[in-house]
């Protein structure tokens, strides 16, 4: 009942024939999976909201990022102005009208 030295049964070969053809299905199907969720990412990145026609990835964040570094600036400006004006008033009260006396 051994099995020739030099080769494969018929019913050897056959049932190789059989998990490769299996392997190759399963390689097509893990392919086709990779290539919806690329598709899907790709359609995500376009169909975002804000974003130009032709922009690039790092362009979309910084742009994104943008919005935040103006809001900042103008807070920043909010407050500098804010304490410009009460150093002004102060000066007003104590050196113009000596409503306050120091020392």
């Amino acid at each position: 009942m051994g099995s020739p030295s030099g080769g494969l049964s018929a019913e050897e070969e056959a049932r190789a024939a059989e998990i490769e053809s299996q392997i190759v299905a399963q390689e097509r199907v893990a392919e086709a999976g990779r290539a919806r969720s690329r598709e899907r990412a790709r359609t995500a990145e376009v169909e975002r909201p804000g974003r130009a026609r032709g922009q690039g990835l790092l362009a979309a964040r910084a742009a994104e990022e943008y919005a935040y570094v103006v809001r900042d600036v103008r807070r920043i400006l909010r407050v500098g102005g804010s304490l410009a004006a009460a150093l002004a008033v102060i000066y007003v009260l104590v050196d113009v009208l000596h409503v306050i006396t120091v020392g």
